[in-house]
């Protein structure tokens, strides 16, 4: 299996990456769901977190574990492997995952067993009503890329509407629910004229906070079990 998810941080955490560290309480102890080589997970170890994980790449896995992470091989939609962890925790992260699961409704489900009482769920995900989706889509253009909101391993896909609804569903009351990624029409382009790049940048902000369902490429969404 390739290590298609490794991620590189030596400039730093940014976009997603960098807002999901900002929201975790010091000292957290942490499950990254599909935390594949661990990247990440090493630098929230650094950060002075505790982080275990699962992912079904043993070839990531291999990585992880020198990383630091308590990191297991399985499948998180395979009942046994779940019930197996006995321990749990202040926050259960799902980056990028729940697309992915042939029954994310049932998972988020059977998440309340290692979540702590006052614990967090922190989930990532793309949103399919982005503008440039609907763009393509309006133009006729339906490509399945290896990655991005489309990507061709995405079994679902979900807009802002259907993401509630998925974690509602799966027993769990949102608390936040914001942009972590996006871009507004020509951002790219505009963003390079250093007289514009500023009032870009302050332009692409407001939008993606009054209208996250539009120009939000990627939600992040805090959630606590219901009651």
């Amino acid at each position: 299996m390739t290590l298609n998810y490794h991620i590189n941080f030596e400039k730093g955490l940014f976009g997603k990456y960098k807002k999901v560290a900002r929201k975790l309480p010091p000292k957290s102890s942490i499950f990254d769901i599909g935390c594949h080589t661990g990247t990440f997970g090493k630098i929230l170890i650094q950060l002075g977190h505790q982080v275990a994980g699962i992912d079904k790449n043993e070839e990531a896995l291999e990585i992880a574990r020198k990383n630091g992470l308590d990191a297991i091989l399985g499948d998180i939609e395979d009942y046994k492997v779940l019930s197996s962890i006995k321990k749990q925790f202040d926050i259960i992260l799902l980056m990028d995952v729940l697309e992915h699961l042939l029954s994310p409704v049932e998972v988020l489900k059977r998440l309340h067993s290692i979540l702590k009482i006052d614990g967090r769920l922190i989930i990532t995900g793309p949103n399919v009503g982005y503008w440039a989706v609907r763009k393509d889509l309006l133009l006729g253009r339906r490509d399945c890329p290896e990655a991005g909101i489309l990507d061709r391993t995405h079994l679902h896909f979900y807009t802002a509407s259907s993401w509630k609804k998925l974690i509602e569903e799966g027993g769990y009351k949102i608390i936040t629910f914001e942009s972590a990624e996006g871009l507004i029409p020509l951002e790219h382009i505009l963003a390079k004229l250093p007289v514009l790049k500023l009032l870009v940048k302050y332009i692409s902000n407001l939008a993606i906070c009054l209208k996250p369902e539009l120009f939000a490429s990627i939600f992040i969404i805090e959630a606590v079990p219901k009651g």
